[in-house]
């Protein structure tokens, strides 16, 4: 495609070519004196400063307009001497010289009428009506190509901003996706791999004085890898979007907190659960968050809490759903609270529900930690 430069060259030589073109041809036929040399240098002249145009519109514009003057005011009444002002009165109105191009097209249409009426040129009233005309035509075509470059200009805007932000939306819920696929594979494996751990190490120190109980920590352990696949199988579907038959995971809900209360149990711990309410009518993201927290907390129990005995209150009303776990361990130091990744887990997952949630020590010895999720959401 020619550059800006390149297409104001070929304009400059076309106008001067068909200015001095027309001066030659109407000269034999007008009453006033036919251009010379004189006057085919001044056409040339003006129609050469349109090669910078585009670079000093309002300067150009002043230039043709004193070179097409004086062109008048020699007396050389024929040819097109008008073309190369009104080409430049356009460029300025476009370039977003309004005001200095309106201006210079008046004032340049005034010397030309005054200088006719001084100098007694009656019978030339008709072409000056049609100059008029074809000035304000040009002032006109101006303006409606500036405004419709300035909106061709906002839209292109607007469109390359709504473009930006559809990119940061989508990275914005890419990183979402990332991190609560994290959180999930954070709740999963640190939940069901503590378990297997302490199960390996009942095992280990059970396998010769009681074999029975060694076996049953390894059942244990199987049991808990089954599950651990099956719920990572589950997770990795949603990645793939494959919606495959087969063996479905038991829904991570209120309803499935009695299975991490017998998994605990299998670990070593003492869980008294208690579920109030009507738990069945839990939304599945309410449900969800409260199954998480009650696995992050006894995962916390198992493998830091030293504690014998852990206590899990699910409670739903017409609101909201509060849980409670509390451990008769040693306890977390208040500077160790939110150390690790599980709680700051767990923080997250409520607040995103528009939930509240407190974990701290217990009064006299152990951890406690209480969420309340609000059943539905409030109005952004």
């Amino acid at each position: 495609m020619p550059r800006p430069f390149v297409i104001d060259c070929a304009l400059s030589f076309a106008v001067a070519v068909s200015t001095v073109l027309t001066s030659v041809i109407a000269g034999g036929q007008a009453e006033q004196s036919p251009p010379d040399w004189v006057g085919y240098l001044l056409l040339t002249v003006a129609a050469a400063f349109l090669v910078a145009r585009r670079r000093f519109p309002p300067l150009v514009m002043v230039l043709t307009m004193l070179v097409s003057l004086l062109y008048f005011g020699l007396g050389f009444g024929t040819g097109a001497f008008t073309v190369a002002p009104a080409l430049a009165v356009y460029t300025a109105i476009t370039a977003k010289h309004r005001i200095a191009g309106s201006a210079g097209a008046a004032g340049y249409l005034a010397v030309v009428l005054l200088a006719d009426r001084v100098g007694g040129q009656r019978d030339v009233s008709e072409g000056n009506v049609w100059m008029v005309i074809w000035i304000l035509v040009i002032v006109v075509v101006g303006e409606v190509s500036r405004g419709r470059a300035e909106h061709l200009r906002a839209v292109a805007e607007q469109a390359a901003r709504a473009e930006l932000t559809r990119e940061l939306e989508a990275q914005r819920r890419a990183d979402q996706e990332r991190l609560r696929i994290a959180r999930e594979l954070h709740d999963v494996l640190a939940h069901n791999i503590s378990v297997i751990s302490i199960q390996a190490g009942v095992a280990e120190h059970l396998m010769h004085r009681d074999p029975d109980k060694a076996h049953a920590a390894v059942a244990t352990i199987r049991q808990v890898t089954k599950d651990v696949l099956v719920e990572l199988r589950s997770i990795l579907d949603v990645l793939r979007r494959v919606d495959e038959a087969g063996e479905i995971f038991p829904p991570s809900g209120v309803e499935g907190i009695e299975r991490l209360a017998g998994r605990a149990a299998a670990g070593g711990i003492a869980v008294d659960l208690d579920v109030r309410g009507r738990a069945s009518e839990v939304p599945a993201d309410v449900g969800l968050v409260a199954y998480r927290v009650v696995q992050e907390s006894l995962t916390n129990v198992i493998r830091h809490s030293r504690a014998a005995h852990a206590s899990v209150v699910v409670n739903v009303d017409d609101t909201e759903v509060l849980v409670r776990v509390r451990d008769d361990g040693r306890g977390v130091p208040g500077d160790d609270v939110r150390a690790g990744n599980g709680i700051a887990g767990m923080t997250e997952r409520v607040e995103a529900m528009s939930g509240t949630i407190t974990a701290a020590p217990a009064d006299g010895r152990g951890f406690v930690v209480e969420a309340r999720l609000p059943l539905r959401r409030p109005e952004p």
